[in-house]
């Protein structure tokens, strides 16, 4: 009996594979099934090797890779997290059309292949911050910042949501919903940081998971940090229920309005 399903399962990623084939998330090209299933890949090999070279820019402020760096916005350091770990630098006015694009799939487009590859990305640089901190994935959660309620509604998911999914799977560390988005918010890219700063304070309500939160470290996952207001408002609410430290991962980071 349980050969008959094992087979099902088979036939049906067969034809599931046939009727939706695995396609760039840049450009759209056809991927090798089997190569995209074993890397979690995403992006084509052109694409790819875009996304590596995007990987190695220097930070302007520590000159590590990306990968390897670990600053952070102010508005983070003084809500006591202990580290920002990012995959790539973003830059809304860069030519860099590819890694735009890539960004833009992660938000709108609710493609399970691009959440998996951007959480495969992701083990690496947190097992590396794991070990330097002692930390077993049983003394940690991992949570989201939940989007606004409008921007959910206007594309059906939330894309930080999908990424801890994946990256909770991929590390075996337990996901928790932590925080309630508030439905009156301002947009955060119409306003300036001290603005953006406000609005966040008051945009996350804590929900009632103190128990499981009491003395674990926090990993918060999100898509883009530009001022860290959200990570913020959202650390110091971890630590008000008892978290022990509160740690960031996203897919980049920019200082749009430093």
């Amino acid at each position: 009996m349980l050969d008959f399903w094992v087979y099902k399962m088979k036939i049906n990623n067969v034809v599931s594979n046939l009727l939706f084939p695995p396609k760039c998330a840049n450009c759209n090209e056809l991927l090798d099934i089997a190569l995209c299933k074993r890397n979690k890949d995403a992006l084509c090999p052109s694409c790819r090797l875009h996304y590596e070279n995007e990987k190695q820019r220097e930070c302007n402020i520590c000159g590590l890779a990306m990968e390897f760096c670990r600053c952070m916005p102010k508005n983070m350091q003084k809500a006591q997290c202990t580290a920002l770990l990012k995959l790539i630098s973003y830059r809304t006015n860069d030519d860099n059309l590819l890694i735009r694009k890539f960004v833009y799939s992660i938000k709108h487009s609710d493609y399970r292949v691009s959440f998996d590859f951007v959480a495969e990305q992701m083990r690496k640089p947190l097992i590396t911050e794991m070990r330097s901190a002692g930390l077993m994935p049983e003394n940690c959660v991992i949570t989201f910042l939940p989007r606004s309620h409008k921007n959910k509604a206007k594309d059906g998911f939330d894309q930080s949501l999908r990424l801890a999914t994946s990256l909770s799977n991929i590390m075996g560390i337990e996901l928790i919903n932590c925080f309630d988005r508030r439905i009156k918010s301002s947009e955060q890219k119409k306003l300036n940081p001290y603005e953006r700063r406000l609005n966040m304070s008051s945009a996350y309500k804590p929900r009632n998971v103190s128990d499981k939160l009491r003395d674990k470290t926090v990993i918060l996952v999100d898509d883009i940090v530009t001022t860290g207001s959200s990570m913020a408002a959202c650390a110091r609410i971890a630590y008000s229920l008892g978290a022990y430290a509160v740690m960031g991962v996203c897919l980049g980071y920019t200082e749009k309005n430093k």
